[in-house]
């Protein structure tokens, strides 16, 4: 009976008038005993009897046997939920948790996998993965770590350790797999670099913007049209500042970080503020420097401590009764099913209610803000450190690189720095005017110059000056305001991991 499809069979002559549907109570765990309406649970034998109109399924089984293993993890417990059933099921293991730690087996899960063209099932498999058998979700045989949304370039061995370092199989297997296959350069100051806190090195983590729709800055002035007259903050400087307005009362929200202010007094400045009450804001350390950032508490405290500033935003307060209320929804139950954890479970429906007062209306929402909350465990702090495999990767690649090319370039000029000829010292202009029999081309200086700083603009807005290198590609192609709207490098589509302030002299 650990197959929801099954369990519902039993109920083939439940009455029609009864209080409950017969595919609520399956899908908590329940089969019809054909005896009154008594249904009994597959994995603790529980029983139910009495019915009422408005009950929910879940919430009783909770209350009357909480240590029930379904209960606890509805995946570990052996539940087959019907979601899963959807898919091809090659081999079900008797024991999950000891069986999919054999890589044939796990492999074997991925007879249906949708994003082969993405990532395969076999380096998925190496990497300690099982597929969950719905939409492109994953889990770690030995962590028990579920990893979704799989996108081009991914590797499944760094979205393993970066998100669950702890795990055994990082430990032994991923780890002494990679202390083989990545030999970083032996470079005197790639050594010094790794010795260091990739923050303190101007090395910011990248985040793709929370509100997509308001990342330009017109985007955002243009939600001020029925901002108050009697608010002193200009709209053009909190839309400066990231800002857009929510239409109600003096309530703004960064378009990056989501983060919300409300009560502005007359002397606050939006970007102190901004920082102040969001300091890992992504667009604030890109836009104003990570120097800004630190400087508040110490150089604007006593300013700050004279004055009141903005709020944020009031959150409802959400009673535990409402919680375990919407943890009997089809979109809870969807969350549960697939293996996560229900106390991160809890705390994405608290913090939807808190700040909308509506519930999760579909399962994929629901799911997405639970891994996100355990992605956000993995690194409370926000640092960034070589801990990170795919940041120092990225990081010491581009100063190889550089380095060696330095080294190059340096030992050419001392081998020709005697018996150079003039034309090799002409500029770039020239010397392709020299080439071959052709009548040269006369350029301007003028003309040059302009084809020089045209070299040098942003190849996005191409207007403001390039600033921001991407990681791990290296490249150099964006002004730092367009930066922070980008997910991939606009040069080569790679995800960008991670970005570095630049300045041009």
């Amino acid at each position: 009976m650990n197959s929801e499809a099954t369990r519902l069979e039993t109920f083939d002559n439940w009455p029609s008038a009864a209080a409950v549907s017969p595919g609520k109570i399956a899908r908590a765990g329940f089969f019809y005993t054909k005896h009154n309406l008594t249904v009994e649970c597959f994995s603790c034998h529980v029983q139910i009897t009495d019915w009422n109109y408005g009950d929910q399924v879940m919430a009783k089984h909770r209350l009357l046997s909480p240590q029930c293993l379904f209960v606890e993890n509805p995946l570990a417990s052996g539940n087959i939920p019907k979601l899963a059933e959807t898919a091809a099921t090659p081999i079900q293991p008797a024991n999950p948790q000891e069986d999919y730690k054999d890589e044939i087996v796990r492999l074997s899960t991925y007879a249906s996998w949708p994003k082969t063209h993405i990532v395969t099932p076999e380096a998925l498999a190496r990497s300690g993965f099982y597929s969950l058998k719905y939409k492109d979700f994953t889990k770690c045989a030995f962590c028990d770590v579920v990893l979704v949304s799989w996108e081009a370039g991914d590797d499944p061995d760094n979205e393993h350790q970066r998100c669950s370092a702890d795990c055994s199989f990082v430990q032994t297997v991923i780890n002494q797999r990679a202390g083989g296959e990545n030999k970083l350069t032996q470079l005197s100051n790639l050594q010094v670099v790794n010795g260091e806190n990739f923050q303190e090195l101007g090395v910011q983590e990248h985040k793709a913007p929370k509100n997509p729709k308001y990342v330009t800055y017109e985007s955002r002035l243009e939600t001020f049209l029925s901002w108050p007259s009697t608010i002193l903050q200009k709209p053009e400087d909190l839309a400066c500042a990231g800002f857009y307005y929510e239409g109600v009362g003096d309530r703004v929200r960064c378009f990056h970080c989501d983060g919300g202010l409300n009560h502005w007094d007359p002397q606050d400045e939006p970007w102190s503020q901004h920082a102040q009450w969001f300091p890992k804001c992504a667009y604030v350390h890109i836009i104003k420097g990570s120097d800004f950032v630190n400087s508040l508490p110490n150089e604007q405290m006593q300013e700050l401590a004279t004055t009141t500033p903005p709020k944020p935003q009031c959150k409802r307060h959400v009673t535990d009764s409402e919680v375990e209320e919407y943890l009997s929804t089809e979109p809870a139950l969807a969350a549960l099913n697939i293996g996560l954890h229900v106390g991160r479970v809890k705390q994405a429906i608290t913090e939807r209610l808190e700040e909308t007062g509506i519930p999760f209306s579909s399962s994929d929402a629901l799911i997405e803000a639970t891994l996100n909350l355990q992605m956000e465990e993995e690194d409370e702090d926000g640092a960034m450190n070589v801990d990170n495999p795919r940041l120092s990767e990225g990081v010491s690649k581009v100063l190889s690189t550089a380095l060696q090319r330095a080294l190059t370039e340096e030992d050419n000029r001392t081998d020709n720095c005697d018996n150079t000829p003039k034309e090799s010292l002409q500029t770039p202009v020239q010397s392709e005017q020299a080439k071959g029999n052709e009548t040269p081309v006369n350029i301007s200086l003028e003309e040059e110059n302009r084809m020089l700083k045209e070299a040098r603009m942003c190849k996005i807005c191409m207007d403001a000056e390039v600033g921001i290198v991407f990681l791990p590609c290296g490249h150099l192609t964006t002004c730092i305001t367009c930066a922070t709207n980008l997910q991939y490098c606009p040069l080569c589509r790679s995800t960008i991991k991670a970005t570095v302030r630049t300045f041009l002299s």
